[in-house]
């Protein structure tokens, strides 16, 4: 687990209410990133190079599974690491979905028009189904 802190607290050693908390491990053939706080301009870069760095250490075509159901605000920096990583998973002949997108969050994408690229399921069960074929 990965804990970004602000700016703020990283100068005063103060507690940061909304870090973003990154896990992520192997489930079948997926990689399985869960997000947990804040994605802004602070947090976004992080995640973005979490993920890149797992989807490097996967054999073949990356699967990944972004579970971002403990995601409660997303900024356009946050949009954009999605982007940068769905195009990666793409790009090496894999793909991602995401998972448990609270209706705030599927709201921005929609409107956006991601929707046509990052699709949304309910569970993290049937986001690995989607991209495993079960």
């Amino acid at each position: 687990m990965i804990r970004v802190p602000h700016d703020a607290e990283a100068r005063s050693g103060a507690a940061d209410p909304e870090p973003l908390l990154i896990r992520s491990g192997v489930r079948g053939p997926c990689l399985l990133v869960e997000a947990d706080g804040e994605l802004t301009l602070r947090t976004a870069d992080l995640l973005r190079e979490r993920v890149l760095a797992d989807m490097r250490g996967l054999d073949g075509p990356p699967r990944v599974v972004l579970d971002i159901g403990g995601v409660g605000f997303c900024d356009s920096s946050g949009l954009n690491a999605l982007i940068v990583l769905w195009k990666a998973a793409r790009g090496a002949g894999g793909e991602l979905v995401l998972a448990r997108p609270e209706r705030r969050f599927r709201t921005i994408i929609e409107r956006s028009g991601l929707d046509r690229h990052l699709i949304a399921h309910e569970t993290q069960e049937q986001a690995v189904a989607a991209l495993t074929g079960r």
